[in-house]
C-alpha cells in the first residue's frame, strides 16, 4: 500500500481536487483506493457526495487504531472508498497532544489496513503541527500542489525547512504545478526558473479551468462529466507519474 498525502500551508491551491481526481483515476484503473478526508472543511467528502461526519467514532479512533476500518465506506465508484471528513478534525492536534506516540498515530491507523487497499490519498488541511507531522510520518508521498506564484515558491521552502529541523525525509516532497495560466508572465518565469535551477517536481501540470470549477457543481471527479478535457488529460498524465513514484518507492 503507497499513502500519498496531498498537501500545502497555503488553501486553494487545488490540493482537494488533485487528491479526488488522482483517486479515482487509481479505482479506475482497478486498484482499491481509499480517500481520507482530514480536512474539517470536507470538501474530498463533498466532491464525491457523501455528507460530513464520523458518526460519532472520532474519539473512539484515536483510543484504539483498530476503529479506523470501520470509519471505511464505499463510494458511487467501484474500487473507491473513503473515510468521510469532519467539522471536529480543526480540533485534531488537541486530540492528538493527549495521546502517547502522538506523531505516529496516522501511521499506526494506516498499518491496519495496509493489505485492504493499493493506495491512499490523504486530503489534508493547511496546518503544520502535529497533525501534519503525523501526516509526514505515515505518508509515502507527500504531494504538493503549487500555483506558480511567488508565496507558493515560499510555502514549499516553508516545508522543505520543516522537513529538514524535524528530521524528516525530504525525498518525501513532491511539487506539482496547479491552476496553471501561460497567458501569465509571472507563471511563465517561475515554472521556467523550476526547470533551470532543477529543482525536483513533477513535469505535469493541471492548468487553470472552468472544467475543474465545475467538480462543486457536480459533485464528481472531472473524468465522469469531462473525460476529454485538458484538465482531465492532465490529471491522466499526472496519475502516470506518481505510478513511477510507487515503483521507485517499491525498488528503494
Amino acid at each position: 500500500m503507497i499513502a500519498f498525502a496531498l498537501y500545502n500551508l497555503k488553501g486553494g491551491v487545488g490540493k482537494t481536487t488533485s487528491c479526488v481526481n488522482l483517486a479515482y483515476l487509481a479505482a479506475k484503473e482497478g486498484y482499491r483506493t481509499l480517500v481520507w478526508d482530514v480536512d474539517p472543511q470536507s470538501s474530498a467528502t463533498f466532491y464525491l457526495r457523501k455528507s460530513e461526519g464520523l458518526n460519532g467514532k472520532a474519539k473512539k479512533l484515536w483510543e484504539d487504531p483498530n476503529q479506523f476500518s470501520h470509519l471505511i465506506e464505499a463510494t458511487d465508484y467501484d474500487n473507491l472508498f473513503i473515510i468521510r471528513g469532519d467539522l471536529r478534525n480543526r480540533n485534531m492536534d488537541l486530540m492528538l497532544s493527549d495521546l502517547e506516540k502522538s506523531k505516529s498515530q496516522f501511521k499506526k491507523m494506516l498499518k491496519t489496513i495496509k493489505n485492504q487497499f493499493d493506495y491512499v490519498f490523504i486530503d489534508c488541511p493547511p496546518v503544520l503541527g502535529l497533525l501534519a507531522e503525523n501526516i509526514f510520518r505515515s505518508a509515502h508521498f507527500v504531494l504538493l500542489p503549487l500555483i506558480p506564484t511567488t508565496l507558493s515558491k515560499r510555502a514549499l521552502k516553508q516545508v522543505n525547512k520543516f522537513f529538514v529541523d524535524h528530521l524528516y525525509d525530504t525525498r518525501k516532497i513532491v511539487p506539482f504545478f496547479t491552476q496553471v495560466d501561460k497567458r501569465k508572465k509571472l507563471h511563465k518565469e517561475i515554472m521556467t526558473a523550476f526547470k533551470e535551477q532543477r529543482l525536483k517536481h513533477l513535469r505535469s501540470n493541471i492548468p487553470y479551468s472552468s472544467t475543474v470549477e465545475r467538480m462543486g457543481v457536480n459533485q464528481s471527479p472531472i473524468h465522469t462529466f469531462s473525460s476529454s478535457s485538458i484538465p482531465a488529460q492532465a490529471y491522466r498524465n499526472l496519475w502516470q507519474e506518481l505510478k513511477w513514484l510507487r515503483k521507485l518507492k517499491q525498488l528503494a
